[in-house]
């Protein structure tokens, strides 16, 4: 069933579809805040808080878009929330002491890519977001710019610095 149908049928009082649209969603969402936060216990918590926050607003979504841009629209808040909340520094965020294989494994085997983990983990947030949504996500960048409220031109220099720079720290062998 299309996101359109569903989304009108549980708007229309079959509720019981809404774990149907969950579960269609489910993995992109917790890819993204794992990617985001580098800790699976707390992209679990912030993905059950976006999804949270769907079901408390199903009925007033209005479709102007891709349901998932909606999705990670709310997903990005949650992160930016607990970021703000728990004030950590994302600069000088620790990015090896919350990752380990195991983690890896569970989201498609990432043991191989745990050098691009880390030169991504190793971006401004603002750069980082943009890669994760462009790459990992495959949005295109007027999508991210929606999503993100800033404009095509900032997308892009953002994507590109960022680029440049896990570039850089790949050719490097680690250090930016």
């Amino acid at each position: 069933m299309e996101d359109k149908e569903l989304i009108y049928k549980i708007q229309h009082g079959e509720k019981e579809l809404l774990e149907e649209l969950i579960q269609k969603y489910y993995d992109n969402i917790y890819k993204f805040c794992y990617y985001k936060t580098g800790n699976a216990s707390i992209s679990y918590d912030l993905t059950q808080e976006a999804f949270l926050k769907l079901i408390k607003y199903i009925g007033s979504y209005k479709d102007k878009g891709k349901f998932r841009n909606y999705l990670i629209t709310i997903a990005v808040n949650e992160c930016n929330t607990y970021f703000y909340k728990n004030k950590v520094d994302l600069e000088e965020m620790d990015i090896n002491k919350n990752y380990n294989k195991n983690d890896f494994n569970e989201i498609e085997k990432l043991e191989e890519k745990d050098i691009i983990v880390q030169a991504l983990n190793r971006l401004p947030e603002k750069q980082k977001e943009v890669i994760i949504l462009r790459y990992y996500e495959d949005l295109k960048i007027k999508d991210m710019a929606k999503i993100l409220d800033e404009k095509v031109p900032t997308i892009k220099s953002r994507l590109k610095q960022g680029l440049e720079k896990m570039s850089r720290y790949l050719k490097k062998g680690g250090s930016l």
